[in-house]
């Protein structure tokens, strides 16, 4: 993030000529923007302020330089988890993109109003994420402490891989209208056993909601009992999502 001369004082707690000398004096650590030509306004990136954080916490009546440098030369400050914190207190979740970022950067993602390009893109990412969150919950031991979020992960992926192929435009949550407006799009019904199994998930949770909250709105689940085996679950899921993928390719050749 890039942080003006005023967000910088801020958050090192002084005045705006001592950010101003200590930019100066440390020029060497810090990027173009923290010292810039006449005329224009200073910027500094996050990597500049873990120096002057640094150098902040160093700082006397009657400091040593050459010991900050010293100190700054061997890159304490890069990893230094207070330093962090108090970047990230005074960040917000939401950024301008940094002019200094590109495709390469791996530490988070840029959003913006074009959404995923990539066919069945984004219900891949729901179902990687699913499968992520049901590995994590036989890991644990403890897998009904991840159940709804594991049972609402695949239900959402679903309702995204049968409305993508089924291009199905209603305003619906429903599991079992989207699977036939999939097959009717495919002309011909989506085999068993997933079928079967994507139609019982619906009739625990037909408004997608049963996973969602502490209560369920619809009420499917107040009344009755059920056991999900969660390695079933994982090769149940695995099937159906082949399954889909199939069907998906099927309606992209047809469509040459």
């Amino acid at each position: 993030m890039i942080r003006s001369l005023a967000q910088a004082r801020q958050i090192l707690g002084v005045d705006r000529d001592q950010v101003k000398f200590w930019a100066s004096a440390f020029r060497n650590y810090l990027g173009r923007s923290a010292n810039p030509n006449a005329g224009q306004s200073r910027e500094f990136t996050d990597s500049d302020m873990l120096v002057l954080m640094h150098v902040a916490m160093y700082w006397e009546d009657n400091p040593d330089i050459e010991s900050i440098c010293i100190r700054l030369n061997c890159e304490e400050h890069i990893d230094n988890e207070l330093y962090r914190r108090i970047l990230y207190e005074h960040t917000p979740i939401l950024q301008e993109p940094s002019p200094n970022l590109d495709e390469t950067w791996k530490g988070g993602v840029f959003l913006n109003g074009g959404g995923v390009n990539e066919y069945l893109a984004l219900a891949r990412s729901y179902r990687e994420a699913a499968d992520t969150l049901l590995d994590s919950a036989l890991q644990s031991g403890e897998p009904r402490d991840w159940a709804y979020p594991v049972l609402f992960a695949y239900r959402h992926t679903l309702e995204l891989y049968l409305k993508i192929i089924g291009e199905v435009q209603e305003r619906t949550h429903s599991l079992e209208r989207c699977v036939y407006l999939v097959e009717r799009r495919l002309d011909q019904k989506i085999g068993t056993p997933i079928r079967n199994w994507i139609i019982e998930l619906d009739r625990i949770d037909p408004a997608g909601t049963a996973f969602r909250f502490a209560e369920d709105e619809v009420g499917t689940l107040r009344n009755a009992e059920y056991w999900v085996d969660f390695h079933h679950l994982k090769h149940a899921m695995k099937l159906a999502f082949q399954a889909l993928d199939e069907a998906s390719l099927q309606m992209k050749i047809r469509e040459i």
